[in-house]
């Protein structure tokens, strides 16, 4: 995907520039901070509360680069019997430790079996709106 900045036109006043414009601030555009590869990030919230202890609550919006390769202590999203799971990557010799917040929660992964990362999780979007401000356009955001 290529994006297309567009400029501010620069403004002068009678042939002269105001001196507020010669120091302008770069614009802060939020996509450029958390997509890195347009191409290969994608958006999910977080179904379970599997993650809580590491501060991942369900509605989270977690961001995911598809071309990451997980490296131990990585939170992945992964495809395990049908589901999608976000936990943290921990590989051991001989096999392949799917950790969350619970022991309950963990997977294990042996050699035999296929594990199918998804992606790596970059980053996650806690939102603090009150669930007040929760109505028209902000119905949809989510509120922990």
């Amino acid at each position: 995907m290529l994006r297309v900045k567009k400029q501010r036109a620069k403004r002068d006043v009678l042939g002269f520039r105001l001196p507020m414009l010669t120091y302008e601030e770069p614009e802060l555009d939020v996509s450029e901070i958390i997509v890195i590869d347009p191409d290969n990030t994608f958006f999910m919230r977080m179904g379970s509360d599997a993650m809580t202890a590491y501060h991942i609550l369900p509605e989270h919006v977690l961001v995911i680069d598809r071309t990451l390769t997980p490296v131990s202590g990585s939170i992945v999203v992964f495809y395990h019997e049908g589901d999608f799971y976000t936990r943290e990557y921990v590989p051991v010799a001989n096999h392949l430790e799917l950790r969350a917040g619970k022991p309950a929660d963990c997977i294990i992964i042996n050699q035999t079996q296929n594990f199918n990362c998804w992606g790596v999780v970059t980053l996650t979007l806690n939102p603090v709106l009150q669930p007040q401000h929760k109505i028209g356009r902000y119905a949809r955001v989510c509120t922990c």
